[in-house]
Order: structure tokens, then C-alpha cells, then sequence
């Protein structure tokens, strides 16, 4: 065979391999998004509760629980959205509660008091799907606890504290300690269920930047989140903070794609919440939002990417 035809056939050769390297390396991996569960499942079972993180879990595309901590007179972690009893969903056996008040203040309260009451029976107003379950505010350690008893992998943890300067050594200690009590348990729990991965597993978001600092400082390994809700304004945010974040957290309406694009420039994910209506949902993904997180998992399934 002339020398020129085998350059030609040799040629053809290279030429397929490097189209279809080139092929291969720019197919478009699988995406992967940070879908949660807010509350648990708030649109379908009591929020914070062990009942309703059950329920999330039912939904197999949920990545993480996101969860609300304060804490307890006896240095409980506790799951609760408010640091006090909340008047339209806790009560006692007699029925709700009157109104928030300070005579219901968890951090007044021990946790076996904080258990007395019932979290989960008289349903939620704003979530009539919500199915009523008798239900008390466990602390981190009985949430964990569950996790370990079910025999699986692990979800995702998502945890926000709940502080703000204008109410420290009132309903929460100050930045430093609550930062300090919640990192002790994570420490704890990562060492008493070592099949966890838990600090992996864990991101720990707030409104309060100054709690985030102090996470930041302690260099346990967690994930940091910064929750926004007036102001979109990433950029600002963190400059005034002094640091990035991993997690930038906005309420849904402040998605833009000037912001995703700064975000993502910066490696730091963006995942919006509370969104609820599966229009939205899919509008935000097709955006190219990294997660989201809704009361309802149960619509996860319905969404494309």
C-alpha cells in the first residue's frame, strides 16, 4: 500500500481519537442539586418534629433536612423555628396556648418542660395539607438518635440558628456560646456515630453573620450558609462580613442571574428559599439555582433537570 494512503488512513485514526476525546470531555455531567425539606416537611407534617423529618425522608430525591436550633435553660439544642412556644401550633392538653409570650421563652424553659408541650396536634393554619400528629420539640441528640436508628445513609443537615443581636442573653445566648454549644454537639455526634460523616454532612446557616463568624473561627469543618431576605445584595453582604460563605441562602424573589453568576464566579452555591409552587421551582432550576429548599419534598419529583 503507498506510503501516502497510510498517512492519509493513520490521519483518520488520530483525527476520530481526538474528536471523540473531545466529545467525551465536553459531555455535560449529570446535574446535582441540594433539594430540602424546610422544617422537615412543613407542608405535610409538623414542622421541626421527628415526625415530619420522617416524612421528608419519604421522598427519595431529598439531599438534606433544614432545621431550626435555639437553646434550652439546660444547654439543650433544641429544634424550634421560634425561640418561644409558638401560639398558633403549640399547646397543651386543653388546647393552644393563649399568645407568645415570654412566659413561654425555651430559654427560660428545661427541656423535659419545653416536651411538655404539644407541637404537632392542632395543625398549622397556613398548611392545610399538613397532616396533625401529636409531636414535641426534640432536641439535636434525639434527632440524631432517629438518623443513626434507621439503618441508612444519612441526609444532609442544614441547620440555622436562631439569634439576632437585639434579643442575645434574652432568648439565646450570646453569638460566641450558642456557637460554642452547637459545635460541642456536632463534635459529639460525629465521634458517637462515626458511620455518619456527620461534619460532611453538615452546613450551619443564619441571618445573624455573627454566629457564622464564630463557626468559622472554631475550624470544625462545617459548611457555612448566609441567609438573606430583604436584600440581594451578595457581594455587599459578605464584604461587610469579611468573608465568603459556601452557601449563599436568599429568599426566592431575589434570584437574579447577575447574582447567580457573581456567586458561581466565586464557587459559592446559591440555594433560595421557601419555595413552594412548582411553577417557581422549575423557573428557579431552569435559572441554574444549585437547590432549593420547600415545605413540600413531595413535589421534588416532578421537577426537570
Amino acid at each position: 500500500m503507498p506510503m501516502k494512503v497510510l498517512n492519509n488512513i493513520h490521519c483518520r485514526f488520530a483525527l476520530c481519537a481526538i474528536l471523540s476525546i473531545a466529545f467525551s470531555s465536553c459531555t455535560k455531567p449529570d446535574r446535582v442539586l441540594d433539594l430540602q425539606g424546610h422544617r422537615g416537611a412543613r407542608g405535610l407534617s409538623p414542622e421541626n418534629t421527628i415526625k415530619g423529618f420522617q416524612k421528608a425522608l419519604e421522598y427519595p430525591l431529598l439531599s438534606s433536612l433544614e432545621l431550626d436550633v435555639c437553646i434550652s435553660k439546660d444547654g439543650q439544642v433544641v429544634l424550634s423555628h421560634e425561640p418561644w412556644m409558638n401560639a398558633e401550633i403549640c399547646g397543651v392538653d386543653s388546647g393552644l396556648i393563649a399568645v407568645n409570650s415570654m412566659a413561654y421563652n425555651l430559654y427560660e424553659m428545661t427541656l423535659d418542660s419545653i416536651q411538655s408541650y404539644n407541637c404537632g396536634s392542632y395543625g398549622h393554619p397556613s398548611f392545610p395539607e399538613q397532616l396533625p400528629h401529636p409531636s414535641y420539640k426534640p432536641s439535636l441528640k434525639q434527632l440524631f438518635e432517629y438518623l443513626s436508628s434507621r439503618n441508612l445513609p444519612w441526609p444532609n443537615l442544614n441547620i440555622e440558628t436562631k439569634s439576632k443581636r437585639s434579643t442575645d442573653n434574652t432568648f439565646h445566648p450570646s453569638p460566641h456560646k450558642f456557637a460554642s454549644i452547637l459545635a460541642t454537639e456536632l463534635l459529639q455526634a460525629n465521634e458517637t456515630y462515626p458511620e455518619a460523616d456527620l461534619l460532611n454532612k453538615v452546613t450551619v446557616q443564619s441571618f445573624d453573620t455573627r454566629t457564622l463568624r464564630e463557626f468559622l473561627k472554631m475550624h470544625i469543618g462545617v459548611k457555612l450558609c448566609l441567609l438573606a431576605e430583604h436584600d440581594g445584595d451578595a457581594k455587599a453582604q459578605m464584604d461587610k462580613m469579611g468573608f465568603p460563605v459556601d452557601i449563599y441562602s436568599p429568599e426566592h424573589t431575589l434570584v437574579t442571574r447577575e447574582l447567580l453568576n457573581w456567586c458561581h464566579f466565586r464557587g459559592i452555591r446559591v440555594i433560595p428559599w421557601t419555595v413552594n409552587d412548582l411553577a417557581r421551582m422549575q423557573e428557579l432550576i431552569d435559572m441554574g439555582v444549585d437547590g432549593l429548599i420547600s415545605d413540600y419534598p413531595n413535589k421534588f419529583s416532578l421537577l426537570v433537570y
